[in-house]
This record gives C-alpha cells, sequence and structure tokens, in this order.
C-alpha cells in the first residue's frame, strides 16, 4: 500500500469493512437500496417485460404475481386517491399537513400550516362550489398555477367529486395552455391574478371554458365580463365560501 493515493487506500479499507460485514465483530453493515428494501419486504417484484411507451420496469404484487397491486393488504379500503385522503384526514385530522413561509416586506418567515382536518373541509368546500356553479362532474379542471397548498387542495377535490385534473403550464406559453385546454375541453381553470390577464386575453379562443377560479385573488379587483361570453370570473375564497354540499 506504500505510495498507493490515498483514494485508492481508502476505497481498500471499505472494501474489506465490507467483505467482513458477516463478522459480528464488524461494526459497518452495508445498507439496502430502496429497491432491494421493497423487495425484501415482499411488496413488490419486477417483473422482465418492459412498458411499451418506455424503458421502466413493471411491478406487481409479490404475493399475487398475475395482477397489479392495487391495494395494500393491512388496508384494503385504500383503493383510489380519494380514499387514501379520506384515511388521512380521519386518522390525522390536526396534524399538520400543507405548510407555506410566510413573507414579510421580501423576508421569508415561519411556515403557517394547514391540517389535514383544514385540507378535507377547503375540499369539499371547492368540490361542492364546482357543483354549485353548474360544472358537471367529469369535467376536466384546469390548474394555471405553480405549486401551492391551493394546487393540492383542488386536486384533491377533483379526486373526490369526480372531476379530472389539468395541468396548464405557464412556461410552456399561451400556445400551449390553449391547445391544452381546447383538446382536454377544459371547463374551470383555477388561475393566479399573474396568470388571470393572459387567459382573459385569448378567452374567446378557448370555448370550453365556463367558469376561471382565481387563487389569491381580491373580489373587488375581479373582471365583470360580458354574460354574452359565457364566462363567470371569481376569487378561491368565495368559492371556498360556497360550501353547497352536493352529493
Amino acid at each position: 500500500m506504500d505510495g498507493a493515493p490515498t483514494a485508492h487506500r481508502r476505497l481498500n479499507a471499505i472494501h474489506r469493512h465490507l467483505a467482513a460485514a458477516g463478522d459480528s465483530e464488524s461494526q459497518l453493515r452495508p445498507n439496502p437500496t430502496a429497491g432491494e428494501f421493497v423487495l425484501e419486504q415482499g411488496y413488490s417484484v419486477v417483473l422482465p417485460e418492459k412498458l411499451h411507451t418506455g424503458k421502466w420496469n413493471v411491478y406487481r404484487s409479490a404475493r399475487y404475481p398475475l395482477k397489479l397491486l392495487s391495494r395494500f393488504p393491512d388496508h384494503p379500503d385504500i383503493g383510489t386517491l380519494h380514499d387514501n385522503f379520506v384515511r388521512a384526514v380521519d386518522t390525522f385530522q390536526d396534524y399538520k399537513y400543507l405548510g407555506t413561509r410566510v413573507r414579510v416586506d421580501g423576508t421569508v418567515g415561519d411556515y403557517k400550516w394547514m391540517t389535514y382536518g383544514e385540507a378535507g373541509t377547503a375540499r369539499t368546500a371547492i368540490g361542492s362550489g364546482l357543483i354549485s356553479y353548474g360544472i358537471p362532474k367529469g369535467s376536466s379542471i384546469g390548474l394555471y398555477f405553480i405549486n401551492r397548498p391551493e394546487w393540492l387542495i383542488v386536486d384533491h377535490a377533483c379526486s373526490a367529486y369526480s372531476y379530472i385534473s389539468v395541468p396548464l403550464y405557464d412556461t410552456l406559453g399561451p400556445d400551449a395552455v390553449k391547445y391544452i385546454v381546447n383538446h382536454a375541453a377544459v371547463q374551470a381553470i383555477f388561475c393566479v391574478p399573474e396568470t388571470l390577464n393572459l387567459l382573459l386575453s385569448f378567452l374567446s379562443e378557448i370555448p370550453t371554458v365556463r367558469l376561471i377560479v382565481v387563487v389569491g385573488g381580491i373580489d373587488e379587483e375581479m373582471p365583470s365580463l360580458p354574460s354574452t361570453t359565457g364566462v363567470k370570473v371569481l376569487t378561491y375564497s368565495k368559492l371556498l365560501s360556497q360550501l353547497a354540499i352536493t352529493s
């Protein structure tokens, strides 16, 4: 080892430790990777075939190798994202769920938290509000803003009330947004004040839209559109107040 680079000496030392991992006197043990841990637990197995659309492995239940894993044996009541969220709300009602860093004069402060229970209530209000404004179940709902708690709340509402959430990326430009809205026949769009004006600039080119909800908007500043457009604009907070629960 004399004269060997420092890196080589360290690697050789690590190899010797790993080789002795089976020795009870060794204090060094190799940790399994995430994939190895899952396989050891028996949650899933990697199948030899690949997905037709890419190179990803296909995973199936180790206990039921002939079908895709759809439910966990220890939680048979959870079969959908909606089921999963409902159980989380019931189990962790007062626990912190969604946090936002509060900015004051450009300075980032502490987190402001929303609990699972509060998120569940907001989810119900949003879903009920969409129904009360005439958006039928099965419709596509556009999300036209960056990640924030309201994004998840609306997505949870879509899962609970049989809507389809459709992300709209402002970084792709207005043409992409128009294409996605028309292709998915989006009927309601959740946006922020920064994207509202752009959305209104091509409103006539997205005829399926009937409702625009502005997250972080102020009621007094919402534009009043001509009735001929058939589009209603309101704030997220106002939609939250429309808690008309509809089955």
